[in-house]
């Protein structure tokens, strides 16, 4: 083994750990253990697939000496997506490439881990949801004998029947976030490595053609036909993509016509994004940028 490679791969597993006990102590910052991911790709980038996986799995010993086991597999399932990402950048793909095969292979993936869990008598799933249930009965506690009662009640059960139906789709955005969000990390961090290229500015955004039809279709059959499982996850997974693509066109727009700059424009995208309303309008502007591809006109 090269000296350079070993030196590398120690300083990016410590520099994983520190990320990995951080956010597992600090309670306000657990959301940085979904980027364990980088130094694991760095590792891959700069020696080879064989460190990316010597590395990860000297960072699930170390988080289970200072953590426990399912933090441990956790953060070794987290850190696979940094090998799949390292491998995939050294084959020289394009950057939309890696992060559509990354999450493709990371999805797949997830899903045969909770099929094996299952086997050993862990159950993920039910365990998620009997903890929104938990949660839903102590804050049941709280209306108790109100006139709320009821109401309140009848919202937190329709609120973990939804839940229940719309699972796939949240683990699908999950894992598409924890991607995108570690490749755009890594894309910073690694700027003067020729290997690791940007993703396209995000006014550059838009959904495939055909989404669009599939969209409609998907949304024809659940009003129409049946309201189906199937339905319901497709038609989440694809609102939030025209969201997406339709807060991309107003960043174009802004961007283009009144120059304004980075701070502001992301503001007014993240105001647009968190009110109902404008979210309806932002996926119904994604929907007919997706079909007309509105930069043309702007």
């Amino acid at each position: 083994m090269d000296s350079k490679n070993i030196a590398n791969a120690a300083i990016m597993v410590a520099m994983a750990v520190i990320i990995v006990l951080v956010g597992a102590y600090v309670p306000p910052l657990f959301f940085i253990l979904f980027f364990v991911p980088v130094p694991i790709s760095i590792v891959s980038i700069r020696s080879d697939l064989l460190y990316g996986i010597l590395s990860t799995i000297l960072v699930f010993i170390a988080t289970f000496l200072f953590t426990d086991i399912i933090t441990a597999s956790i953060v070794a399932v987290i850190s696979a997506i940094g090998i799949i990402m390292g491998y995939l950048i050294r084959k020289g793909n394009a950057p939309r490439d890696v992060v559509i095969e990354t999450g493709a292979i990371s999805l797949v993936g997830f899903v045969g881990l909770l099929y094996i869990l299952k086997i050993f008598g862990i159950n993920v799933i039910n365990s998620i949801l009997n903890d929104y249930t938990q949660i839903g009965n102590e804050v049941l506690t709280l209306y108790k004998n109100t006139p709320n009662e009821a109401a309140i009640r009848s919202m937190i059960n329709y609120m973990i029947d939804t839940i229940k139906i719309l699972l796939p789709s949240i683990f699908v955005i999950m894992i598409a976030i924890v991607v995108v969000a570690n490749y755009m990390l890594l894309s910073r961090i690694m700027t003067k490595d020729q290997k690791v290229k940007r993703l396209p500015p995000f006014m550059f955004w838009r959904m495939p053609y055909m989404t669009g039809w599939i969209f409609i279709g998907a949304l024809l059959y659940q009003y129409f036909v049946n309201s189906s499982i199937v339905a319901s996850n497709l038609l989440l997974l694809l609102s939030i993509g025209f969201t997406i693509s339709g807060l991309s066109y107003v960043k174009y727009f802004m961007t283009k016509r009144f120059n304004l700059s980075s701070a502001i424009s992301n503001f007014i995208l993240l105001a647009l994004f968190l009110f109902p309303v404008t979210f309806s309008l932002m996926t119904l502007l994604g929907v007919i940028d997706t079909s007309m591809n509105l930069r043309k006109f702007t």
